[in-house]
């Protein structure tokens, strides 16, 4: 499994490393969803810093929206931070942050370059 998801009082964060599938971040995002602490979570931090990311192309960013979008029907408020360094990654995580505003206006979605900065970004916004 190259992914590892790790849980905070009220962060969770999302590893992703080795190639990387719409599959696998598929599967990651149900497992993520499904899991009964996201009730309690107010920051998700996905890492994207160590993927191989040729197998991902425009499209594969529909489902994660669609995904995301559908837990926003009942966790508001969230923030989250997409980590990546990779050009290809972050033109990709620029678009799902564009489609996702339209369909998903309760959650605050940024970009950064190191997951340091996506928590310290994380834990201003809210007392976490």
């Amino acid at each position: 499994m190259p992914y590892t998801i790790t849980w905070t009082d009220k962060e969770v964060l999302s590893h992703f490393y080795g190639t990387f599938t719409p599959e696998l971040h598929i599967e990651a995002l149900h497992k993520l969803f499904g899991d009964p602490r996201i009730d309690d979570i107010k920051f998700i931090i996905g890492d994207f810093t160590e993927i191989n990311g040729d197998l991902l192309s425009d499209k594969d960013i529909e489902y994660p929206v669609a995904v995301t979008a559908g837990a926003a029907s009942y966790l508001r408020g969230i923030k989250v931070g997409l980590v990546a360094v990779d050009k290809k990654i972050i033109k990709l995580c620029e678009d799902y942050i564009e489609l996702s505003s339209h369909v998903n206006p309760t959650w605050d979605v940024k970009l950064f370059d190191s997951v340091v900065e996506a928590r310290e970004w994380g834990r201003s916004q809210r007392d976490i």
